[in-house]
């Protein structure tokens, strides 16, 4: 790699490496927190979205739906793509927070979870 590229790779990875993404609520939310907050056959979308914001929706025929909100820390996805920068930020970790919530057709809260991992150890197809 000549000198000018990594220059660049230097710059992006210092401009990029304290960036985050997703729901900055996440941050600190735990289980016992979660129990708290989402109480399945109590807990209203209302409350959800006013503790959490709104999550991205997938509703189904029944009117049942999932609401799923993240928090990504590090570099984000998309230098993975960049030329020679890629080949660095593809093997960073990147932890990762979610937390699905499962509503009935009334609007209620029936199930959630709240999860961690290291984004690295998802691959395409995995359950």
């Amino acid at each position: 790699m000549s000198e000018r590229g990594m220059a660049v790779l230097a710059l992006a990875l210092a401009v990029a490496g304290c960036s985050t993404a997703g729901n900055g609520r996440l941050v600190k939310l735990d289980d016992p927190e979660a129990r708290g907050l989402l109480v399945p056959g109590a807990t209203t979308q209302s409350q959800v979205r006013q503790a959490f914001g709104q999550g991205t929706v997938v509703r189904f025929r029944s009117g049942w739906e999932t609401w799923q909100y993240q928090y990504r820390e590090g570099i984000p996805k998309g230098w993975d793509e960049v030329p020679y920068i890629g080949l660095v930020t593809s093997r960073l970790a990147r932890p990762t927070k979610e937390l699905v919530v499962l509503f009935d057709d009334h609007g209620v809260v029936r199930r959630w979870s709240l999860q961690q991992f290291d984004d690295r150890e998802i691959r395409p197809g995995s359950p």
